[in-house]
């Protein structure tokens, strides 16, 4: 069960019965989107702690690590889970095998972890809204619109990711925040590379 909801909540695998259409944007809302790109595209390594909230209302958190282009880790506390990104892959490990490998498409990680992020490009834009020191964007994927929609929350003035919402068909919602952030000149390359049975998968990295 505590797989399937990890997938589901990062496959979005419900179809949409309509997609949404590209909004058009106002002046402001590009600026604003133009702002999220540039925050986007200057990150490097992040690391901190998250809390995931699924649709049934479990709680599960644990430490995350991304290093951009191409890269991150999600470890789960009290649960033998451990999820990791590279290049366009998403492998899922429990206990001392890797279970499961999926395509990033879909997921909020494809977006994140993109070499040259441009929004506007990169996916369909539903919705820019920015109040009370938040600004968020709600996308999808334009080549896989039925996959469902992700919005991104930032705040603050010089902005930081503060998390995301995966919505599904049924409009189920599963939240990812983000806490304790930090951004080390490093992280260790083993971070993402999995052992499974003997076996190491690296994937790559785009």
């Amino acid at each position: 069960m505590r797989l399937l909801t990890l997938i589901t909540s990062m496959m979005l695998a419900a179809l949409l019965a309509a997609a949404p259409a590209h909004a058009e944007l106002t002046p402001q809302q590009s600026a604003d989107l133009a702002r999220i790109n540039v925050y986007l595209n200057g990150l490097k390594n992040i690391s901190g702690r998250f809390l995931q909230i699924n649709p049934d209302g479990i709680l599960s958190e644990g430490a995350f690590y991304l290093a951009r282009p191409g890269r991150a880790r999600f470890d789960y506390d009290d649960e033998d889970l451990v999820v990791v990104a590279r290049g366009q892959q998403l492998l899922i490990k429990e206990g001392n095998f890797v279970t499961n490998e999926l395509p990033l498409d879909g997921t909020p990680l494809k977006v994140l972890l993109g070499r040259d992020i441009d929004l506007s490009k990169d996916a369909d834009v539903l919705a820019v809204d920015g109040r009370a020191g938040t600004l968020s964007t709600t996308i999808q994927d334009p080549e896989a619109p039925e996959l469902g929609q992700v919005t991104l929350i930032f705040t603050g003035p010089e902005l930081q990711l503060q998390r995301w919402i995966v919505t599904d068909a049924q409009g189920l919602r599963t939240t990812v925040s983000l806490t304790e952030v930090s951004y080390p000149e490093q992280l260790d390359a083993d971070l993402f590379r999995l052992e499974s049975g003997g076996s190491s998968f690296r994937g790559r990295q785009d």
